[in-house]
């Protein structure tokens, strides 16, 4: 690594849509799995809306697997941030 530079971290949202529970509790319980920094409770057709980080794309696949087992969660859309 360079003198002076700056790891890049990798970034995805996860697009959360419910088939029960509530927006508010789901969003909790979304913010304990690793590697999520922040969770927000959506109007429309998204129902809680992620941003998970991690040093490298491959540890997505688990965080969309953690957050897939949370109780009332229908299904997750992962989408990775691809800077240019």
């Amino acid at each position: 690594m360079l003198q002076n530079s700056v790891a890049m971290v990798e970034t995805a949202y996860l697009l959360i849509a419910l088939d029960r529970n509530t927006p508010t509790a789901v969003a909790r319980d979304v913010l304990r799995v690793p590697g999520v920094v922040k969770a927000s409770v959506t109007m429309g057709e998204f129902d809680v809306i992620a941003i998970a980080e991690q040093d490298d794309t491959k540890g997505f696949p688990g965080i969309t697997a953690a957050v897939r087992r949370i109780e009332g969660v229908r299904t997750v859309v992962t989408c990775v941030v691809v800077t240019p």
